[in-house]
């Protein structure tokens, strides 16, 4: 009797690593599909990832008067303008960190959009937009918006253009 339990537990086991093995590749085919879609990968071949791995033996360190300087030593580039005047925009991030602020119009653009980015102090922080569009009317804006929810599952807002 008890080696039928111990013989059925194994079985059940191997019924749920098999279903979740399934459900692995899945979500690895589908995560696949989304970089795909937006034209990158993740996946580095071997002979590229020996090739990083000899150059970075081969590299010296750099001193830190050659360090990449910190947020707080420069200042983030933006590639668009903001709009000026009346209308709406649709609002994707709100961030501290012009870097990051910068990355986000990087990826923005690289999907086909044109961002561009705002900034605003609140209690002596610097706050970093990140806008898409500039539309006439708030339903033209409210369509950006359930594109860009629908397509990269973010929660973006409608934002009057200049507040």
């Amino acid at each position: 009797m008890r080696l039928l339990n111990v013989v059925l537990i194994l079985v059940l086991a191997l019924m749920f690593a098999a279903g979740c093995s399934d459900s692995q590749k899945d979500a690895a085919k589908l995560e696949q599909e989304v970089m795909d879609m937006e034209g990158g990968t993740d996946t580095i071949s071997t002979e590229t990832s020996a090739a990083v791995e000899s150059v970075a033996a081969e590299t010296p360190v750099a001193d830190a008067a050659d360090a990449v300087p910190t947020e707080e030593q420069r200042t983030p580039t933006f590639a668009n303008e903001a709009p000026t005047g009346d209308g709406w925009t649709v609002q994707v991030a709100s961030c501290e960190s012009g870097d990051y602020a910068e990355h986000l119009t990087d990826v923005y653009s690289a999907r086909g959009y044109e961002p561009y980015v705002t900034t605003f102090s609140h209690a002596g922080q610097q706050y970093y937009r990140v806008r898409i569009g500039a539309f006439e009317s708030e339903a033209e804006a409210r369509e950006l918006k359930l594109e860009l929810t629908d397509r990269y599952s973010i929660n973006p807002w409608i934002a009057r253009i200049g507040q």
